[in-house]
């Protein structure tokens, strides 16, 4: 697997670098939201709360030397992020 570096030399014609760049984009239709979309982010939800009680429960119980909010945190985070992505799509 070796790159072609003659072609890196020469100047694309005016025909070939045109081809290249998006012209015009159009979008039919807005997607509905599923609603299994949405039970599954419940779901997801309801499955990072109950990890969030374990862990500070679990931090506690066994008295580790750490926070909790170490994994906690960007667990939420994460979770957040991408339901506010679910619901900015459209």
């Amino acid at each position: 697997m070796f790159a072609n570096l003659l072609s890196a030399f020469k100047r694309p014609s005016p025909s070939e670098s045109d081809g290249a760049f998006v012209q015009q984009v159009r979008v039919s239709r807005v997607v509905a939201r599923s609603r299994r979309s949405e039970w599954l982010l419940v779901a997801g939800w309801i499955l990072i709360a109950l990890k969030c009680w374990a862990t500070f429960w679990a931090v506690d119980h066994w008295a580790m030397p750490f926070n909790p909010w170490w994994i906690v945190a960007p667990t939420v985070l994460a979770a957040a992020a991408c339901t506010w992505i679910y619901w900015r799509r459209n």
